[in-house]
């Protein structure tokens, strides 16, 4: 499939992983991923990332066209689908009001929920991990740390640190706590970043919560900010944000349908 490809211009590179940008005959733009298989962990997450992709079939992600592995020169190679727009980190400073910020974590919810009615949990959600597309619908990318339930765990429980993005990570993953991880722990990933929409900075972040500590160790300690400057945070952003930031995954929102009806019932229409 990959021989029918045009490649257009690179798009990303690291960790021996190439990205780049081609156009297929019949799928139009794509995205051809290629590097190595470092290990049977890192081979099964791929192929995890891979099988979820092509059975969900939503526009909430990319859909994928070819998988290969070369067992000789252990490497793959995948085709999928290019997403048309720019990430949530590019568009940070259009989305400011809490209605905006609302309606644009109510539309991860509803995307995010297909993946959580099957016992998968992404885990890794940031701004570079939404893609907003033209008409303002998010797309939701990388699922290669992704947690699936009810399949084997393939992070070592003596690790640390669990995978994840250390400073959109939620208390049990920045411990390595793998019994408790669950769709709430992506709620407190899209709490961080609701509340760094609304005040435009990092809500964990030292330098304004007045501390000497990390981003990491405030986490931890569940040391934030809800005001900064000239931004006060009006009572239902509050309200959200100190239900869905909450150390224990029992103390926030008990499941994605109290998620979406206290956003339903706190947007102006």
């Amino acid at each position: 499939m990959i021989k029918n490809c045009r490649i257009i211009k690179d798009l990303a590179q690291g960790g021996q992983k190439t990205v780049k940008l081609a156009e297929h005959p019949n799928f139009g733009l794509v995205v051809i991923k290629h590097g190595p298989i470092k290990s049977f962990t890192s081979l099964e997450r791929i192929k995890r990332e891979v099988e979820l992709l092509t059975v969900l079939r939503s526009d909430f992600y990319p859909r994928q066209h070819h998988f290969s592995i070369d067992v000789k020169t252990r490497e793959f190679e995948i085709v999928e689908e290019y997403i048309e727009g720019g990430t949530l980190r590019e568009a940070m400073g259009t989305l400011k009001s809490t209605d905006e910020i609302f309606r644009l974590i109510y539309g991860l919810t509803e995307g995010l929920k297909i993946i959580w009615d099957k016992n998968i949990v992404h885990r890794d959600l940031k701004p570079e991990n939404i893609i907003i597309r033209p008409d303002g619908r998010p797309c939701i990318i990388d699922l290669g740390i992704a947690r699936f339930l009810d399949l084997e765990a393939l992070t070592k429980t003596i690790s640390p640190l669990g995978p994840c993005t250390p400073v959109y990570a939620a208390p049990e993953q920045l411990s390595n706590n793998k019994r408790i991880i669950d769709a709430r722990t992506d709620f407190f990933a899209l709490g961080i970043i609701a509340l760094e929409l609304y005040l435009g900075v990092h809500p964990f972040d030292p330098i304004f919560v007045g501390n000497q500590y990390s981003i990491v160790e405030n986490i931890l300690q569940n040391k934030f900010i809800l005001e900064k400057d000239n931004v006060s945070c009006d009572k239902r952003m509050s309200d959200f944000i100190q239900k869905i930031l909450q150390l224990q995954p029992y103390q926030r929102f008990r499941n994605y349908q109290m998620l979406q009806s206290y956003i339903s019932q706190n947007v102006i229409s």
